[in-house]
């Protein structure tokens, strides 16, 4: 079973006034983990708390929930239990069951090399995830590209034996386009975290998506500020990001990153077109102990381990559609 994704309440905190929980609350610090995620600069700006008194409080958070820097070994095994799988075999096994909680996953690859199609995936897979309340949890989709379709999201959901329409109702998609500035500020994302139990946080594509923030933030800088909120709440954060390199395997099995946020993520996928139908997907993570490479193969339904599963539920799900 994977961890749960869970909210404490600011009262929890020994010693904090109801003035100082209405002024947190006032700029969407509404629980301890997203004020032990928060910006010492941030709470001093748009507060009457004080430099001193906002570190006192960011350190209590940490405390409160258990990120003071020291922990036990049982802390250390339920921060690696899976919690979010991707329904495709092969990559699950490699996981050892999913993606940690709090994670941050970067898709790379050419165009049409099936980023969305994995953010699809995880998008139907993330409302499995346990909340501490028993609700199904959300999904928020920035969408830069215009690329996010339900009738994917559907096919994905019907083939995975679970409610196509109630899996898009949990789908929040914000059009970063159509919205004239990036909505994914870490202001207005603090809020809906609070509001909503949100599993799942994904930027299609990130680089293009960071153009559009309010307050402009380098790549990196957005990385790590979304770290930090992800190891808070438990949300996993998923970040495309298209190359015109590609990839590169040798004869050690080794392939060259270019372009990519490899330093800064959990887990990375690595896309390699080759052919109409199958996928190359390099998996890795940040400790060097992943180095997973499938072929994939696509259709209606999403990915497939092989061409027999394909057709056979390619068929199913256009009997649905």
């Amino acid at each position: 079973m994977g961890a749960r994704l869970t909210r404490t309440s600011l009262a929890d905190i020994p010693g904090l006034t109801d003035d100082i929980q209405v002024q947190l609350k006032s700029i969407g610090i509404t629980t301890v983990e997203l004020l032990s995620a928060s910006v010492q600069e941030e709470i001093v700006s748009r507060t009457r708390i004080t430099r001193e008194k906002s570190l006192e409080l960011i350190k209590s958070a940490r405390r409160t929930i258990g990120m003071s820097g020291f922990k036990t070994g049982l802390d250390l095994e339920e921060r690696s239990k899976p919690t979010l799988r991707t329904g495709i075999d092969c990559i699950d096994r490699a996981l050892g069951g999913g993606f940690r909680s709090g994670s941050i996953i970067e898709m790379q690859g050419l165009q049409w090399a099936g980023k969305t199609l994995m953010c699809s995936h995880l998008a139907v897979m993330a409302q499995c995830i346990e909340t501490d309340d028993g609700t199904i949890p959300k999904v928020i989709w920035y969408d830069a590209e215009q690329s996010y379709r339900d009738n994917r999201t559907k096919e994905i959901a019907f083939r995975l034996r679970m409610d196509s329409e109630a899996v898009l109702q949990n789908i929040v998609l914000v059009d970063v386009v159509k919205s004239g500035i990036m909505e994914a500020s870490f202001e207005t994302m603090r809020k809906t975290l609070a509001k909503h139990h949100v599993s799942l946080v994904i930027m299609d594509p990130l680089p293009i998506a960071v153009k559009y923030l309010e307050t402009p933030l380098t790549h990196t800088d957005y990385v790590s500020n979304m770290s930090k909120l992800a190891q808070a709440t438990g949300t996993i954060f998923v970040i495309s990001n298209r190359t015109q390199f590609g990839f590169s395997r040798g004869v050690v099995q080794k392939y060259e990153q270019r372009g990519s946020f490899s330093m800064m993520v959990d887990y990375g996928f690595h896309f390699h077109l080759k052919g109409e139908i199958e996928r190359n997907v390099i998996l890795t993570d940040a400790h060097g102990a992943i180095d997973t490479n499938c072929n994939l193969y696509i259709g209606p339904g999403g990915f497939f381990n092989d061409c027999a599963s394909r057709n056979l539920e390619a068929r199913r799900v256009q009997r649905f559609l």
